[in-house]
């Protein structure tokens, strides 16, 4: 059977309440939504509940989300990244592309590329597994 949008769930890990309810009223009709509001918390869902993609802000109010993104890949679960912030930096981008972020999201985002991004991530296999 093949998978439906319905079927993948996303993590939003965001402390503001603004951008969190944002996403989630973008994302909330296509896929299953859980959120968190600080890395710890995003840590326990993730050891908890299967989750296809996680959209995380960088700057958490307990650690950082690069460190997070680290941790979630210590885990060895296959979760894809989109990493979001609000104050853009060069080292931080090649960071998290470095730690396996599928992609970089600007804030203010628009729905029109959250959309994408998300479909776009959760739609690329892994090249590891292509013949």
């Amino acid at each position: 059977m093949e998978e439906t949008p319905s079927d993948q769930t996303i993590l939003i890990v965001e402390d503001q309440e603004g951008p969190r309810r944002a996403l989630m009223m973008i994302l909330g009709s296509f896929y299953r939504i859980h959120t968190a509001e600080t890395a710890s918390a995003a840590l326990k869902i993730i050891v908890e509940s299967p989750i296809d993609l996680m959209l995380m802000d960088v700057g958490l109010p307990d650690y950082s989300g690069i460190e997070l993104l680290r941790r979630v890949r210590a885990t060895g679960r296959d979760i894809k990244v989109i990493v979001m912030t609000g104050g853009a930096s060069i080292e931080s981008a090649e960071e998290v592309l470095r730690l396996g972020a599928v992609a970089y999201l600007l804030k203010p985002f628009n729905f029109q590329e959250v959309l994408t991004l998300v479909e776009n991530a959760l739609t690329v296999k892994d090249p590891k597994l292509a013949s």
